[in-house]
């Protein structure tokens, strides 16, 4: 297997879901230190990352954080995907259990518990799409300056959408995300906001069928039927 059938792999290998035998193969081009390799397993660490950093950290007791590690820590296979993976699994179901230590006051834990139980299905659908064999990847905007990150696509099954650098919005404002068809006008695949480091992970379980782009603009809070702004972003799928 050469680099070209690799793309789209990565993000499979450092969840730990990769088949055994493509897993193999790139793990001794890690053994070899291969630059390309090594670069692209670091991009995939990032993306799993970043969907570990949606929601604000809270410090909980020494002995409870030690307990929910140890009851969502996975198997040990290497590594870089074990840390992933337990970065994945702790931000959801962990954030759940920390939330309770946050604030005694009860509207407000019922409040953060049903925004970590969304996460947690955020999560848990963005891997279903990672995990799934027809899945790519598309990088956009390389420079650090700008808008840049990558869009995780399934044609059937929706798509993940990481990006950093995204500009400020004010509060009555938001981003929505497009499809683009070939024909026709574009159809919303949902809305999100940034973190203050203008990053974000975006999980739309919209599937992208024949699209072949999608598009980001900035749009009232509540949200577009269509775009009433230019897109900020435009990232072609074929």
């Amino acid at each position: 297997m050469n680099h070209v059938d690799m793309d789209g792999l990565y993000e499979l290998y450092v969840l730990g879901v990769l088949e055994s035998e493509a897993a193999v193969q790139i793990d001794e081009h890690l053994q070899d230190q291969c630059a390309y390799c090594l670069e692209h397993v670091r991009e995939a660490l990032q993306t799993a990352a970043a969907m570990s950093a949606l929601a604000e950290p809270v410090n909980p007791p020494k002995v409870l954080r030690k307990r929910v590690l140890s009851s969502v820590r996975p198997a040990k296979r290497s590594s870089s995907w074990m840390f992933a993976a337990t970065a994945l699994a702790a931000s959801g179901d962990g954030l759940v259990v920390f939330s309770l230590w946050s604030n005694g006051e009860m509207q407000r834990v019922r409040e953060q518990l049903n925004a970590a139980r969304g996460e947690r299905d955020e999560l848990r659908s963005a891997i279903e799409v990672l995990t799934r064999s027809d899945t790519r990847a598309v990088q956009f905007g390389r420079a650090e300056n700008v808008p840049h990150g990558r869009v995780i696509v399934n044609r059937t099954g929706g798509l993940v959408f990481v990006a950093s650098q995204l500009p400020a919005l004010t509060r009555d404002k938001t981003f929505e995300l497009w499809l683009i068809p070939a024909k026709g006008a574009p159809e919303p695949a949902g809305l999100f906001r940034p973190n203050r480091a203008g990053e974000s992970v975006h999980i739309s379980p919209v599937p992208v069928g024949a699209s072949t782009a999608i598009a980001v603009s900035i749009e009232p809070r509540q949200g577009s039927s269509a775009p009433t702004t230019k897109p900020i972003l435009v990232v072609p799928l074929a």
